[in-house]
């Protein structure tokens, strides 16, 4: 499957993933916009994180996602949820099939130009387009932290260019389609309750440290975990924003 090569690195992370990421709060999801029983599609959806919340809140969901051992994660926990692969570039789903499309931090892994009208073909005409970002919530959250700077300098120095870092992580394609309505912004906030282990976890789940040769993850992961037992972490809530963008499809 055509991908961008740093998402390669989640083929074989999925329980780092599901341990140690977060996942979507029901204000986040009412933000979306559509009613309990709309048709909406998880693209790109991981483990199940946004998946989960998307089914709690009453929508028909399913789920695409490229990657097997991801989505062999979703199935125990969501038996009642469709779950198929693929990939936002070449979507499984018909024409005008779907209310809504929902990327829970994923979006910035597509290809715009070849997602962007593909997510355009499976929307109905009035449904939407959400983007949900997880991110710590604001630099006074991460000051607050003794260990939280020295954490983000040791991921820093092996990130390499990586498309979340970027001024608006791809939303410019779905604009260039003319086929939505401008974005809308909100957001609301959560305390992510984790532990040691659970960040550790996170960590090794990112792309971009997966894909680390072996001997230097495993110097980095303990690193990680060195520091966060210096400064006493073992259960702790790490306030989060998640941010919701959304777009309307038009009706021609």
């Amino acid at each position: 499957m055509d991908l961008h090569p740093l998402a390669h690195g989640f083929a074989d992370v999925a329980d780092a993933y599901e341990r140690g990421r977060p996942g979507y709060t029901p204000e986040a999801v009412a933000a979306i916009g559509l009613a309990p029983g709309a048709r909406v599609a998880d693209v790109g959806a991981g483990t199940g994180k946004l998946t989960r919340a998307l089914r709690d809140a009453g929508f028909d969901v399913v789920a695409v996602e490229p990657f097997a051992a991801m989505r062999a994660a979703i199935a125990p926990e969501l038996p009642d949820v469709e779950v198929l692969e693929g990939a936002a570039e070449a979507l499984p789903l018909g024409d005008a099939s779907v209310d809504g499309v929902a990327c829970g931090d994923s979006f910035h892994w597509f290809d715009g130009a070849r997602a962007a009208p593909e997510l355009a073909r499976v929307i109905r005409p009035g449904g939407v387009l959400a983007i949900l970002g997880n991110t710590a919530a604001g630099e006074a959250a991460r000051a607050g932290a003794a260990w939280g700077q020295p954490l983000i300098d040791l991921l820093n120095a092996v990130r390499p260019e990586h498309p979340a870092f970027t001024e608006d992580q791809g939303r410019a394609a779905i604009d260039a389609t003319g086929r939505f309505e401008p974005f809308a912004q909100a957001s609301v906030t959560q305390l992510h309750e984790t532990s040691r282990a659970g960040m550790v976890a996170s960590i090794a789940s990112m792309s971009y440290i997966a894909l680390l040769p072996d001997a230097q993850r495993s110097d980095l992961l303990g690193r990680a975990d060195a520091l966060l037992r210096e400064h006493g972490v073992e259960d702790v809530g790490v306030p989060l924003r998640t941010t919701i963008w959304t777009a309307r499809r038009r009706a021609a």
